[in-house]
């Protein structure tokens, strides 16, 4: 009988206890749309509370982002104070287009600030959805760089990189409040992100894809991790890639080349810092509905051949005085044309660098568009003129002979000399009063003496009509 007894009795509390752990799985699960839960759990509660006291008491206090990213030294930097940092969620791993991460930024709109947060938990957005506002206990957690060498909170160190918070960290130092927010992207010309913009959702407007992705997806077959697609700005041909991961669930689907227009996603950087990337949180954020935007001419030089001779179809590269030849060159993927008279020994260098001819008479409203940037100080030297010719006869001879009218734009690229390979946009320049054939001409004029050595960049050479 006892052993009857016993044997119920254990029968019961097997049943119990699955009982337990069923209410428990299904409490932790929440639905896709993202719904605000009524209640977000006594222990969850109970933290973000303790916070909140915290921040009245004094005990802690809160920083914000940007304040918080002053803290870092170089390296991965432990927070030994009682900190706490607020932020919205930008990012969201439903797609499989992120993983074991999240972005936030300081306010659902116009934010100024943005920070990652790496973490070993997968399908994230279940608790961290988009908009939703986070507090983050930063006491005993590290500030630092993760393999991207984008600043990120993580809780623990690997190395020189900052590791994620364990699953038994997380739910002791992240505390989301019963609060989402609409995320309002920051419109932002791709010539003009930079390393504030991290974490940040933005907008780029009037951009497409370039008809040579026609047929391709968002992934290349052949990737095994990663494929960046080239995005096009309408407006001044910048350049600016779309990263998505082998993992995204939107990896099949086709690029949308037929149409230009919006798109939305998260600013980071490739694997090893390589190049800033836009990550998507899903293709609806894609708005391409508008009629694209392809130029009269134009030339990326993304099919350079890394520190050889320049030598593309139709175009001339002349030295007038000294040897020094326009080549082409390649940094973090991207192409560009360099002239750069250092160690030639010349004491006039003049190279001329000049488009296939440009028929002005199929359009009407010719638009040119370039980017230059300069990898060492120019002491005052400026060494670039943009030149055009309707009189040209398309031949190395005829130079000389042909009438050269100069072209004015932007010429702060050589200004900005600290930072390497930003390149500045010549702004809109206006051809429509030229008819017949055009050509276009990079003129470049120093020396390998004195302070005239200045090394020049040119890329994206454009001609759109509105």
């Amino acid at each position: 009988m006892k052993n009857i007894i016993f044997s119920i009795m254990k029968t019961n509390r097997i049943l119990t206890s699955l009982l337990i752990v069923l209410a428990m799985l299904i409490s932790c699960v929440q639905d896709d749309d993202y719904t605000i839960p009524e209640s977000l759990g006594s222990e969850e509660n109970a933290g973000l509370q303790a916070i909140m006291d915290g921040l009245s008491s004094g005990v802690m206090s809160e920083v914000s982002i940007a304040e918080l990213l002053t803290l870092y030294t170089g390296q991965p930097t432990e927070i030994v104070s009682n900190i706490v940092v607020k932020g919205y969620v930008t990012s969201s791993d439903r797609t499989g287009n992120f993983y074991k991460e999240f972005y936030m930024q300081d306010a659902p709109e116009n934010p100024t600030a943005a920070i990652g947060i790496v973490l070993n938990q997968v399908d994230s957005y279940n608790q961290f959805n988009i908009g939703r506002e986070v507090y983050v206990n930063l006491k005993g957690l590290y500030l630092g760089e993760n393999s991207s060498e984008v600043l990120v909170i993580g809780g623990t160190i690997d190395g020189n990189e900052v590791d994620q918070l364990t699953g038994k960290q997380i739910p002791k130092h992240i505390f989301r409040s019963q609060t989402t927010e609409e995320i309002v992207p920051l419109v932002v010309e791709p010539s003009l992100v930079n390393d504030s913009h991290f974490g940040m959702f933005v907008t780029f407007e009037n951009v497409q894809f370039p008809l040579s992705l026609v047929g391709k997806a968002f992934l290349d077959p052949n990737d095994d991790f990663d494929t960046q697609r080239t995005l096009v700005s309408c407006a001044d041909g910048t350049e600016f890639p779309v990263e998505t991961s082998s993992f995204a669930s939107f990896i099949q689907e086709p690029l949308p080349v037929d149409a230009r227009g919006s798109i939305s996603g998260v600013i980071t950087q490739s694997f090893g810092g390589d190049e800033r990337v836009m990550v998507l949180n899903s293709t609806d954020d894609i708005n391409f509905i508008d009629d694209r935007c392809d130029p009269v001419f134009e030339e990326s030089f993304n099919s350079a051949i890394d520190n050889t001779v320049l030598n593309l179809d139709g175009w001339i590269n002349f030295a007038e005085a000294g040897s020094v030849l326009w080549t082409e060159q390649v940094f973090r993927g991207n192409g560009y044309a360099e002239l750069n008279p250092f160690s030639s020994g010349d004491v006039s260098v003049i190279s001329w660098l000049i488009t296939p001819g440009i028929d002005m008479d199929a359009q009407e409203g010719e638009i040119l568009t370039f980017q230059t940037e300069h990898a060492y100080p120019d002491f005052g030297h400026d060494p670039l003129e943009v030149l055009i010719s309707t009189d040209f006869d398309g031949t190395e001879g005829g130079i000389a002979n042909a009438t050269w009218s100069p072209l004015d734009f932007d010429v702060s690229y050589k200004i900005d000399y600290g930072t390497w390979y930003n390149f500045t946009s010549s702004g809109e320049i206006d051809l429509s009063s030229y008819t017949g054939t055009a050509y276009i001409a990079f003129k470049y004029s120093g020396s390998d003496t004195g302070n005239q050595n200045m090394t020049l960049h040119v890329e994206n050479v454009t001609v759109t009509v509105p």
